[in-house]
């Protein structure tokens, strides 16, 4: 499944509505909750990457002045064209704002 998040902070509760191999898009407001001043022992990306795909789009990066190495590991940097084509693609969309 695809989610789309958009706000932050992003609950803890989203995270038992996920599962292995979801994808999660951060937007917005959302893609502070993939810096590494904002991982806390119990946050939201950290226990996320154990089972789900973690996105940001470039766009929300360079509006926000947050660079690739303020990032937490593994989250994935998206270019418009790649946004484009996975929410294109055929999964169920659950949206989050």
């Amino acid at each position: 499944m695809l989610h789309i998040i958009n706000s932050f902070p992003v609950p803890n509760s989203f995270l038992d509505s996920t599962q292995s191999g979801d994808i999660v898009i951060l937007t917005d407001n959302a893609v502070l909750a993939a810096k590494k001043e904002n991982i806390s022992k119990e946050s939201f990306p950290q226990k996320a990457l154990s089972h789900i795909n973690i996105y940001v789009r470039k766009a929300d990066l360079l509006i926000r002045d947050i660079s690739n190495s303020d990032l937490f590991r593994g989250v994935v940097i998206i270019d418009h064209m790649q946004f484009e084509t996975i929410t294109s693609q055929d999964y169920m969309v659950r949206s989050y704002n």
